[in-house]
């Protein structure tokens, strides 16, 4: 994938503030960065895809054996949400470490430090998505020599015990939107990475006469991560109800294509396979799989307000 447009964060790919109008994203406008951009040995290739003031939507590459240093940490929410391989995710203050796999999902509240590893041997790709905002200015974490809940480091760097923090499990209704897989306050008060399995994913019907699968990994006060299933349609085309959000949501193409068309402008756009589609807040759209597989489309919500 070639990109011609630089990744600007808080700010891509427009160029003069958020647009009113859905814009579709491919090798020409994804910008490319890579974090962190000194000590290159141990960082990770970004694709950017948009970046406003109220959510950002990349996608992360790492390669067998490698590494990210020195840890990250964002002004907001971070949901990870593995499109392939298996990464394993490291909190160097709580040193709590979790092995997520391939549709697996990642929790990472506001402030939480979290570095990224590969111990398998085929490239990790993770889709990433943080609200309200990546970073407070243009410059990432500089800080390679903070103390590591890992071993090899002297323990007496280490103050207090990492506290257990369980959840009873439960399953999830419409009654748990915005508060899924657990209340977003309490989550960033702990600082604890919270591990989405396909078991853990709030599953909800939408639309009666013509129903789709969502499957949200996260649901919560800053932004929403999760999948549209459309079936193939048998003896009629097969699409959704009308969707309409309050907040700018992100489309990515997963098993497809699949159909998105505009309500108001009557424009259609095929989602291909690792491609994007920004969309407005309350542009009401709808979704159509014309092939003969199921499709798969996964989604990134800003603002829920319920």
């Amino acid at each position: 994938m070639s990109s011609k447009a630089k990744a600007i964060f808080g700010n891509h790919p427009f160029t003069d503030g958020p647009k009113t109008e859905p814009i579709y994203m491919d090798s020409t406008n994804i910008g490319q960065f890579i974090y962190p951009d000194f000590g290159l040995d141990y960082s990770d290739l970004n694709y950017m895809y948009y970046s406003s003031d109220k959510m950002t939507v990349c996608s992360m590459e790492i390669g067998p054996g490698g590494f990210f240093n020195p840890p990250d940490y964002h002004p907001g929410d971070e949901t990870y949400f593995i499109l392939e391989g298996t990464i394993t995710q490291f909190n160097p203050e709580t040193g709590m470490c979790i092995e997520v796999k391939e549709n697996e999902a990642l929790l990472i509240p506001k402030g939480t430090l979290h570095s990224a590893y590969n111990f398998g041997d085929k490239k990790v790709k993770v889709l990433a998505v943080i609200a309200p905002k990546i970073v407070e200015s243009q410059e990432f974490p500089t800080d390679v020599n903070g103390p590591k809940r890992i071993l090899g480091y002297n323990p007496a760097d280490f103050k207090g015990k990492t506290e257990d923090f369980r959840s009873a499990y439960r399953y999830g209704s419409v009654d748990q939107l915005g508060d899924w897989p657990e209340n977003g306050a309490l989550l960033r008060e702990k600082k604890l990475i919270y591990h989405i399995t396909e078991e853990r994913k709030l599953k909800i019907i939408n639309g009666d006469t013509r129903p789709i699968l969502m499957k949200y990994s996260v649901s919560n006060d800053f932004h929403s991560v999760g999948e549209y299933i459309v079936p193939a349609g048998g003896v009629v085309t097969r699409r959704s109800e009308v969707i309409c959000h309050d907040g700018e949501t992100f489309l990515l193409g997963m098993e497809g294509p699949v159909a998105v068309y505009m309500m108001a402008t009557r424009e259609t756009y095929m989602l291909q396979h690792y491609e994007g589609l920004y969309i407005p807040p309350k542009t009401e759209y709808m979704l159509l799989n014309y092939e003969s597989h199921t499709g798969r489309v996964i989604f990134a919500m800003s603002e829920y307000k319920g």
